[in-house]
């Protein structure tokens, strides 16, 4: 390990980070505010780990949360360490859990054998319990799959917090039987009765989730959730194989710790079972804990502490990103504030603006015209990014930069089936797996990327009803096109066309649905119709996710055709559910447009908050849903209920928001919005 660069960047540390560096033994939590430089200081542990003890990197492992945020660990740590870096285990949860499984088949029967469940699998598998078990409240008469999409989502969650339905089920039954004891004045439309009939709810989905546990089963499926859950059982279970995983990892250290789940914890816990004092390390800031509820995540606060009384407490209070006034504005956010975060800047900086509009489409003019005029100004547009609440936000701000012609990156978890072109390319999958529908095929022939006349596809629709003939046949030969009074021109492109889909649905059957897609892009011209676009590499980016999806389904079914993923998008698309645009690349020369939440761990020069209205950006309890039990979430007998206040989760959100600015930030919102 080259030690010049070591001591260089070591050098450049405050107090506390050497501390966070130094502590290389024994459990160690850091609370690490924004821009307090908690990766640098992560990795340069892990440095000085291998500097000072005989450790070898395979006996490191490093989690964190996105794939992103682990290769810019592994990123840094090369320009320190070198090579050195790529023998560290540096992973999410998901993929070190799914690394164990696949290193370890034999201990894993329930997923080795089994297929990955899709998430439209998911809910036909709910949608049968449903109709087979005699539910009461979660199945009502006005419709009877209302509840469909909460019950999934809260599955998922309960496997997250590592409770069975086994577990589930003492739960309710406690929850009742406190409830039940309460005083009669208690009830009576009272919090009691309202808690009552949100239990009654979470009673009938622990029926549902034996069911569902026993279908997956029975089909040998399993799902996402299930390859921590199966890591925890089987460590949990098999005290030797848990015994070659601790000797494997002897020094862990977590990124992000406010946002660990219980099953995650769970598995924290094992792997540092063996000692009393293991050599764990904890980041993480309780302030922006935007992906757990903030009860939750002080909970994981609380209980580090509890289980490891010994652990070294360090707090990184000095931030190299922002300004005093940013800093000062944003703590003001928090209730029960602790220490504060003290700018490194020497300036105080400017005051954050904050602009009112009558109209959200006044607003969107302002938003593109001032990043306009900061553009001119010689602010590069990378440095440069608005922030909004929910992903259907950035539309109509795309609109005002389209007119202002910025350039600008979306990178929202955009559902890719909303966008018009894919929309009509399903469209034109659909009509191929449907040969011979005419109603199909009259929509496809108005297609732009298609490039027929409309006029010619109009004469040709009109010809085929007038006749009485099947429009299939009508475009099939050229003396019904010369007939409906098309053009040569016109005659030769829909005969052309005719030819195109006839061989499509013949390849169908011929091709595997990853090769018929390959086909299809290419030679119906949408791949060059896409690329003709004014954001090109935003379209490519959709296509490419649902291309991706495409290779996934195929990978866990070989059989899997074109009917069977027309039949897949109809049960996304009955149910709400999205194929997830993936993560574009950073470009330079366009301005950055993403969710609150997306802009975690990121940082900008000047930010953006728009549609900042509480009205916009709190979210309305769902009284209608399911609501799990607080104690799902419990490990210590905190009350996390009473911890999380009102307006909790928008004031960290936005504490987040306003922390991802080095110089400037600008909030805006419309009266409009407010109502």
């Amino acid at each position: 390990m080259p030690e010049d660069k070591f001591k260089k960047i070591y050098s450049q540390l405050n107090h506390e980070q050497k501390l966070a560096v130094d502590t290389i033994e024994g459990p160690v939590m850091v609370v690490a505010g924004p821009g307090t430089g908690k990766t640098r200081t992560l990795i340069l542990r892990i440095a000085n780990i291998l500097r000072l003890t005989d450790t070898q990197p395979e006996n490191i492992l490093a989690l964190t949360f996105t794939d992103s945020a682990a290769f810019l660990m592994r990123s840094n740590l090369s320009e320190i360490i070198g090579s050195l870096a790529y023998r560290v285990k540096i992973s999410t949860f998901h993929s070190f859990c799914n690394d164990i499984i696949n290193n370890y088949p034999e201990e894993f029967p329930k997923i080795i054998g089994s297929r990955n469940i899709t998430e439209a699998e998911q809910v036909n598998i709910i949608e049968n319990l449903i109709s087979k078990l005699p539910l009461q409240i979660l199945k009502p008469f006005g419709n009877n799959l209302y509840y469909v999409k909460d019950i999934v989502k809260n599955i998922s969650e309960l496997k997250r917090e590592n409770v069975s339905p086994e577990k589930l089920e003492l739960i309710v039954n406690r929850e009742i039987q406190e409830l039940n004891s309460m005083s009669d004045s208690h009830h009576k439309n009272g919090p009691a009765d309202q808690e009552l009939k949100q239990i009654e709810k979470v009673k009938e989905l622990v029926e549902i989730y034996k069911q569902y546990e026993k279908e997956l089963s029975q089909l040998r499926l399993y799902d996402y959730d299930d390859m921590i859950v199966e890591v925890v059982k089987t460590l949990e279970q098999n005290k030797n194989f848990l015994l070659t995983l601790e000797e494997q990892y002897q020094y862990i250290l977590v990124d992000e710790h406010q946002d660990t789940n219980n099953a995650q914890n769970r598995i924290l816990e094992l792997l540092s079972s063996y000692y009393s004092s293991p050599n764990l390390f904890v980041v993480g800031d309780e302030k922006q804990a935007i992906f757990r509820f903030q009860g939750a995540s002080l909970e994981n606060f609380l209980y580090f502490k509890k289980k490891y009384p010994t652990a070294k407490y360090i707090v990184l209070k000095r931030n190299y990103r922002s300004t005093q006034t940013i800093l000062d504005s944003a703590s003001d956010l928090i209730k029960n504030k602790q220490e504060k975060l003290i700018s490194n800047s020497k300036e105080k900086g400017e005051k954050i603006l904050i602009y009112s509009f009558s109209k959200p489409e006044v607003e969107n003019y302002f938003l593109a015209r001032d990043i306009k005029e900061k553009i001119a100004q010689g602010v590069k547009p990378e440095e440069i990014a608005i922030l909004y609440r929910r992903n259907k936000d950035a539309f109509e701000i795309i609109e005002a930069l389209d007119k202002l012609k910025i350039n600008y990156s979306l990178e929202s978890d955009e559902n890719v089936l909303l966008d018009l072109d894919i929309q009509k390319l399903i469209l034109l999958l659909e009509a191929i797996n449907d040969f011979g529908n005419n109603e199909k095929l009259a929509k496809l022939l108005i297609l732009d990327f298609l490039e027929i006349e409309p006029l010619d596809a109009y004469k040709i629709i009109d010809y085929a009803n007038k006749k009485n003939i099947s429009l299939y046949e009508a475009i099939k030969y050229k003396k019904h096109l010369k007939s409906a009074g098309l053009s040569q021109e016109g005659q030769e492109k829909i005969s052309q066309f005719y030819k195109k889909i006839s061989d499509y649905n013949y390849q169908k059957a011929n091709k595997n649905l990853v090769d018929l897609f390959n086909l299809i892009i290419n030679d119906s011209g949408f791949l060059t119709y896409i690329l003709r676009h004014q954001q090109a590499q935003e379209k490519i980016e959709k296509l490419s996710s649902l291309f991706d999806e495409i290779k996934s389904l195929l990978a866990s079914n070989q059989s899997f055709n074109l009917e069977n993923f027309i039949n897949y998008l109809n049960t996304l698309k009955k149910h709400n559910l999205a194929i997830k645009k993936s993560s574009p690349k950073i470009v330079n020369g366009k301005i950055r447009l993403m969710t609150a939440h997306r802009a975690k761990g990121q940082e900008f020069e000047y930010v953006y908050i728009c549609k900042a209205t509480s009205a916009h950006w709190e979210e309305k309890p769902n009284h209608k849903g399911i609501k799990l039990p607080a104690a799902v979430y419990a490990k210590t007998k905190l009350d996390l209920d009473s911890l999380d206040a009102e307006n909790d989760d928008e004031r960290r959100l936005f504490y987040v928001c306003l922390t991802r600015a080095k110089q400037k930030v600008i909030i805006t919102y419309s009266k409009e919005d407010e109502l």
